[in-house]
């Protein structure tokens, strides 16, 4: 593979020179040095059929993560950075991108001792806050509303962690200028749905693929606080600190594809790494209703907790 080949983004604090066009991420000019994450093209086939372990869609073998979903593509994920790409024929680029920039950097991320927690990330005062949650919690909507309010987006799906060197603190890593959102959610933020890329359909239900380069915070921001957003049967949202031995289940729970921890051999580096984040950030569980509320009630609180003087370890 020729590392001379391919164009250069940058994500999650990283360069990506991809023989893929990746028109999600923010393209650089050339890299003199070599790139962090090369994505090449090639045929994975018979590597994927001599699998000793070949009866799902992923396996590990030879410090490598595979990834095999039908008609889209095999994909190689490498301890050394290069993740290569087979495409099913005739299969959607779109869908392609989307388990490359998202289970594939995923465990690049896992790679690289940077935790990924499943969420979304924004800029609330020079200080970044998570908000994790199951699928279908409401984590991009509720980010979503939060720029309309005219805050800044650092990541959406998945949050890239390192802790500092200098400070000592978790620092959430940029991702790259674009949120993923329901049909729903768009239409109750009062969006327009029209021009926008329909990521993919879940039982007719569009996920469109929202840019939001003017409202994208391009640098590092120290991570402040955690927000775990449920649905519960409760009448009115409502918010509440967690402590103690709470936050680490939380942040297992909420660890990008966690079932990789153990498969890679990171439990320890993931309880350490879980355990200073928790003695550094506030951790919050913020409930809403499953239905017969507004967005902009969690909005309320959420700005509340990050802005009237809640206290920020």
């Amino acid at each position: 593979m020729d590392p001379s080949v391919g164009s250069d983004y940058k994500a999650f604090g990283m360069i990506l020179r991809s023989e893929i066009p990746l028109p999600e991420l923010h393209a650089v000019e050339r890299y003199e040095g070599p790139p962090d994450i090369q994505v090449v093209l090639g045929d994975l086939h018979s590597t994927w059929e001599g699998l000793s372990a070949n009866q799902g869609i992923y396996a590990y073998e030879d410090l490598s993560y595979l990834l095999n979903i039908p008609d889209v593509a095999i994909f190689r994920v490498s301890r050394d950075g290069i993740i290569t790409v087979c495409p099913a024929a005739d299969c959607s680029m779109r869908k392609l991108r989307l388990f490359l920039l998202g289970s594939c950097m995923g465990v690049m991320l896992l790679y690289r001792n940077l935790l990924p927690l499943h969420g979304s990330a924004v800029v609330i005062g020079e200080q970044a806050y998570a908000i994790v949650g199951q699928s279908g919690a409401g984590k991009s909507t509720l980010a979503a509303a939060l720029l309309h309010e005219g805050f800044k987006l650092l990541t959406d799906d998945v949050i890239a962690i390192s802790m500092d060197p200098n400070t000592g603190m978790p620092t959430v890593i940029p991702s790259y200028p674009q949120q993923k959102l329901w049909e729903e959610s768009v239409a109750g933020l009062q969006m327009k749905s029209s021009g926008l890329e329909t990521l993919y359909q879940n039982d007719d239900r569009p996920k469109y693929a929202i840019p939001v380069r003017e409202q994208f915070a391009n640098k590092s921001i120290p991570l402040a606080g955690i927000f775990e957003l449920v649905k519960t049967d409760n009448a009115h949202p409502t918010c509440e600190p967690l402590h103690g031995l709470e936050r680490l289940p939380l942040l297992f729970r909420h660890t990008y594809r966690n079932y990789h921890i153990p498969l890679l051999g990171l439990m320890e580096w993931h309880f350490q790494f879980t355990t200073r984040m928790t003695e550094e950030v506030d951790v919050y569980r913020l409930s809403r209703p499953v239905c017969g509320f507004k967005v902009n009630e969690l909005v309320s609180i959420f700005l509340k907790k990050t802005l009237e003087g809640v206290s920020v370890s």
